[in-house]
């Protein structure tokens, strides 16, 4: 069985700090990112059948609503939030794009967003090398993530570091 990630999951999520097995269905349409507010702003996708649909269906079953003008909405706060980070204009159009062309099936666009994520970090090249260098130095990459997690909130998207800290978000993931 693939595990479905939540709507541009948070940093905590893939840390294993949230177990999927703690999420609600409705967990899987939502997601928190930097706002004017403390807390910050949440961000849901629209379902077919809405708040009862998310209480009785599986997330692999979710079926995307086009109601309202989601798209627009998301992408413009994610702008707002984070335009200004140096890494925003590198992966912003690639998520932009997955965004506004949704597929049907909420946990396929949950996928695709997650995959666009780890393309930039070039996850799969990357993390080995990352985790040899943690064996190796264990206090060092210790260090270095602590030193990044004060720069994000981790119940955010993990859009926020990636925008933000850009290709070295990937020692918050080791």
């Amino acid at each position: 069985m693939e595990i479905i990630p939540p709507y541009l999951a948070s940093t905590d999520w893939l840390q294993g700090k949230v177990s999927s097995r703690s999420l609600k269905t409705r967990d899987y349409t939502r997601t928190l990112i930097e706002s004017n507010s403390p807390e910050g702003m949440v961000l849901t996708v629209p379902i077919v059948g809405g708040s009862s649909a998310a209480k009785r269906l599986k997330p692999e079953s979710l079926e995307i609503s086009g109601h309202g003008d989601w798209t627009r909405i998301h992408l413009g706060a994610i702008e707002a939030a984070y335009g200004k980070e140096p890494y925003f204009v590198h992966l912003f159009p690639g998520i932009a794009t997955a965004i506004e062309h949704y597929p049907q099936n909420l946990a396929t666009l949950n996928v695709l967003l997650m995959e666009k994520m780890m393309d930039f970090l070039s996850y799969r090249d990357a993390i080995e090398e990352i985790k040899r260098l943690r064996a190796s130095n264990p206090i060092r990459c210790s260090d270095i993530a602590k030193r990044f997690e004060t720069k994000i909130n981790p119940a955010h998207s993990f859009l926020e570091p990636l925008f933000r800290l850009g290709p070295d978000s990937i020692f918050l993931l080791t």
